[in-house]
């Protein structure tokens, strides 16, 4: 009876061992295929293992976010002190737009440990997604904790900057920079604060900074060649406006229109005028400024006629643009001999702006002159 009890009690530990073993073979094939990135084959084994934890990791790694957050709970329900389940469930949650129970899940877990910044973190990020003004505090709040946090430091200068809060922008922008002289985000937000300051030669520095990094977005070439063209360089303003066109959009109209002025600049008027016409032919409704800056050139080249015909086209597109009507009124001055109808070009002005009109005075002095011309021509 015995020997009897002893084979059986022997045989229930080598089942148990077996057991054990066989859970801990399927563990560690489970383990090594989610390492491998081979999710879906991953799932059966953590199932036998009863790993829900993981099973819910593998799903939302491939998408399946239903059978994750399935499998999320069953893991919490497990174990009801399961504190980085939780956490990734929050997150997950958030992916999914669930903001709400994401929110309650890291409240709950900030009230539980309210030494752990991370979770206050989270909170903002949920808050930053709803557009929520109040996730700026909670950033605040995780900075205030652990100033080594840097995504805290880039989230709070972010929003500085977007709310051109620039100086109160400047000591987080610093402190990442502190950890990471070259990082790109908070070189962007330096830059951004450059140049909205209108310190144009440090954006200058800045933004080469970012450039030599690699990095290349339309933003970029853009301020660039404006801090470029704040600063009389209008060679290296063009050089931006290059590779706008090379990486970005050869046909952008807006750009055309900038390398027009430049090259008015530097007294390259018919590359000038090329770049105009361009922009004018990209405009499905061509835009009375850029004929406007058209008839600058030809006014610069005494070409009145022509200077006339483009002013014409701008009050076409907007009758209302004032400068157009004076400038064409001054052009008709310049191209016409007969003094009545140079007269009718000024009145049809001070007729549209009156006392409101901003060369009203100009206007009103040449047309006292015109008659006064008239009188003593006629007499």
């Amino acid at each position: 009876m015995k020997i009897a009890l002893f084979i059986l009690l022997v045989s229930f530990s080598f089942l148990a061992k077996s057991q054990s073993v066989s859970t801990l073979t399927v563990s560690k094939k489970g383990d090594s295929l989610f390492t491998i990135g081979e999710y879906n084959k991953a799932i059966p084994y953590f199932l036998k293992a009863n790993r829900f934890s993981e099973v819910a990791n593998c799903y939302e790694k491939i998408g399946s976010y239903s059978s994750a957050e399935r499998y999320y709970k069953k893991a919490i329900t497990k174990n009801n002190s399961n504190l980085i389940t939780e956490f990734e469930y929050a997150k997950m949650l958030v992916k999914i737009s669930n903001f709400k129970l994401a929110d309650s899940i890291l409240q709950n877990l900030n009230s539980r440990f309210p030494n752990n910044s991370n979770f206050i973190y989270e909170r903002g990020l949920v808050k930053e997604f709803q557009k929520d003004s109040t996730a700026i505090d909670l950033f605040l709040q995780v900075y205030s904790m652990d100033e080594g946090n840097v995504n805290a430091s880039y989230k709070i200068a972010r929003n500085y900057v977007e709310n051109r809060k620039f100086e109160a922008a400047v000591s987080f922008i610093e402190n990442g920079l502190l950890v990471d002289q070259n990082s790109s985000r908070f070189l962007t937000l330096r830059a951004l604060k450059e140049f909205h300051t209108k310190e144009y030669h440090k954006a200058i520095d800045t933004y080469s900074i970012l450039t030599s990094n690699g990095d290349s977005y339309i933003s970029l070439h853009e301020n660039l060649a404006e801090a470029y063209t704040k600063t009389m360089q209008f060679e290296k303003a063009l050089e931006q406006y290059g590779v706008l066109f090379e990486k970005y959009d050869d046909q952008n109209p807006k750009w055309h229109h900038e390398v027009a002025i430049l090259y008015r600049a530097m007294k390259e008027i018919e590359k000038a005028k090329k770049h105009l016409n361009i922009a004018i032919g990209l405009l499905e409704t061509p835009l009375s400024n850029e004929y406007l800056e058209l008839a600058t050139i030809y006014k610069r080249e005494g070409d009145y006629k022509n200077e006339m015909a483009a002013l014409k086209k701008a009050l076409a597109n907007n009758p209302n643009n004032e400068m157009a009507l004076y400038n064409l009124a001054v052009a008709a001055d310049n191209y016409f001999k007969d003094k009545k109808t140079v007269l009718k070009y000024y009145e049809n002005y001070l007729n549209q702006f009156g006392e409101k009109g901003i060369m009203r005075n100009l206007g009103k002095q040449r047309v006292s002159d015109l008659k006064k011309e008239i009188h003593f021509k006629t007499d």
